[in-house]
């Protein structure tokens, strides 16, 4: 699970950003406020989860999770921060960006050290030309080659390697208007190892995502559906409710957003 999320994060990283220690024309076409279906001129999210009671409702808050992300005022993700729900072990990522909107830098903390963090360049026609993930010390441990992109400036594929130039593996993303619904990898000898689709309903958020993981000895497939419970009046959700594959309520999503004020 933890390479799949590694995989998963380079394509989340790079669809949200565009840039290269070269300065670029190049500008995304669509923001962070797009990618996640996001209205109005949002300046954060906090995401609470709960779980749910024996009627589905909402029931005690999960211990684990309090997810709060920030906005600067053109729609770009500048931090993204996951705690406790004592506010205890905060793991962080945070953004820097080029003037234009491209990503500059990647930087992961844990309790305020430290952990990691990528670099992406681009070519001189503001393509993306390769990406690196390092480690805490700036040490290199994977980087990336053969990124392709859609309309939207966002990662459709690429291949990734170890620090020593073996091949890693693969990754595809696919979107719809600039929306990720659906991902997929593969390891070293081109086997599928996971994949991810979603489905959209008529408001442009997720309704039901199926995800396989191909394990060495078997392949599992988990159905999710969501449902959404309550909306802000900017049209945004402030509840979701997640079921599993037999229709059981199994968390309970608050959402709360607060915009930059017009002048």
């Amino acid at each position: 699970m933890k390479k799949i999320l590694l995989l998963m994060l380079a394509g989340t990283i790079l669809v949200s950003c565009k840039d290269s220690k070269k300065e670029s024309t190049a500008v995304i076409k669509n923001n962070d406020w797009t990618a996640q279906n996001l209205k109005g001129m949002v300046k954060s999210t906090e995401l609470t989860t709960y779980t749910p009671d024996s009627a589905g409702k909402t029931g005690e808050m999960d211990s684990c999770c309090i997810v709060t992300e920030e906005y600067d005022d053109k729609g770009y993700t500048t931090s993204s921060t996951r705690k406790d729900s004592k506010g205890n072990g905060a793991e962080t990522t945070t953004m820097t960006r080029y003037e234009k909107g491209q990503m500059k830098a990647v930087t992961y903390s844990k309790s305020g050290k430290n952990t990691g963090g990528m670099e992406i360049d681009i070519d001189k026609d503001g393509k993306y030309s390769g990406a690196r993930e390092l480690d805490s010390a700036g040490k290199l441990l994977f980087y990336y080659t053969g990124i392709t992109e859609d309309e939207y400036g966002a990662v459709t594929s690429g291949t990734r390697h170890k620090a020593d130039s073996s091949v890693f593996g693969t990754f595809k993303n696919e979107y719809v208007n600039g929306i990720q619904v659906g991902n997929s990898g593969t390891d070293s000898s081109g086997k599928m190892t996971y994949s991810s689709k979603s489905e959209l309903n008529d408001k442009g958020d997720v309704a039901k995502t199926t995800e396989t993981n191909v394990g060495k000895d078997s392949t599992t497939t988990t159905v999710t559906t969501y449902t959404y419970d309550s909306w802000d009046e900017q049209g945004n959700w402030t509840q979701r409710t997640t079921y599993n594959d037999k229709g059981k309520a199994t968390k309970v999503t608050k959402r709360t957003l607060t915009y930059y004020k017009k002048d």
